[in-house]
């Protein structure tokens, strides 16, 4: 591919994402990422060419950013692994990237959605104090500290309202997480009572339907009786992981109610 015929590519890429064609993308950048490994631009160096290094680390990010919307964790995971160099070099590159600490962010709420927690404590230690200070990294380790401490009720705000969801690409993992957060309630509501009323339990794991909430009792091998549903023996000692979850559950119910009482 001619330099020209480059630039010509990177420039379609760049306006398909725009237009939110993400097919697209993904079929415009294998040949993109050949001219790059054959410019050497793959694996940049400090002595590399620093405008064709903004070019090459911006495709790359597209190509991470299609991923997640095409759903493609694995293909993600891969950018994110080859822009780590880029953002290396970040004090050099010019412009800097606006996307480096959405992308990484991203990369902890996936981390998080498949309950990879060894490895997101493992990427969050190269993150010093960005935790705290940066809007997009905040975001995935406040869901994580609220899944850990058993906060379902502030997971799931911040997971499914349009006002807590930081960017488009953010909202995507809200069906995995919600579902996240549905299997630890039901959990640990097998661990700290024998039976539920139904109608407690529709609000407790936030389902809209009775259709849903039916799925997913059957789902859990769940029985239901005269309005009450009673849960398999669990031998487990319901104190062993530490959370208070006749609380969790308690407090779960009553944001639920409230919500409801909202809207």
């Amino acid at each position: 591919m001619s330099a020209k015929s480059f630039e010509s590519k990177a420039q379609e890429l760049s306006a398909a994402f725009a237009a939110k064609d993400y097919e697209k993308c993904a079929n415009l950048l294998p040949a993109l990422k050949i001219t790059l490994s054959q410019l050497n631009l793959l694996v940049p160096l400090p002595s590399s060419d620093l405008s064709l290094l903004a070019t090459a680390r911006d495709i790359l990010e597209i190509g991470a950013l299609s991923s997640i919307f095409l759903r493609d964790d694995e293909m993600f995971s891969r950018y994110l692994s080859q822009l780590s160099p880029f953002y290396s070099l970040k004090d050099k590159i010019q412009p800097s990237s606006s996307n480096e600490k959405k992308l990484i962010a991203l990369k902890l709420l996936l981390l998080l959605s498949t309950n990879d927690i060894a490895e997101f404590h493992t990427e969050l230690e190269t993150l010093e104090d960005e935790a705290d200070s940066d809007v997009y990294i905040r975001y995935p380790v406040m869901l994580e500290r609220w899944l850990m401490e058993g906060s379902y009720d502030k997971v799931w705000k911040a997971t499914t309202q349009t006002s807590e969801v930081l960017t488009e690409e953010f909202a995507l993992f809200t069906d995995i997480l919600v579902d996240t957060i549905r299997s630890q309630i039901g959990t640990c509501s097998e661990k700290a009572y024998p039976s539920l009323p139904l109608v407690n339990a529709k609000h407790l794991l936030f389902f809209d339907s009775d259709e849903d909430l039916a799925g997913f009792i059957k789902h859990r091998g769940w029985t239901v009786e005269k309005g009450r549903i009673y849960f398999p023996n669990v031998t487990a000692d319901p104190l062993s992981s530490g959370i208070p979850i006749e609380n969790i559950i308690e407090n779960t119910l009553g944001y639920a109610r409230e919500l409801e009482t909202i809207v």
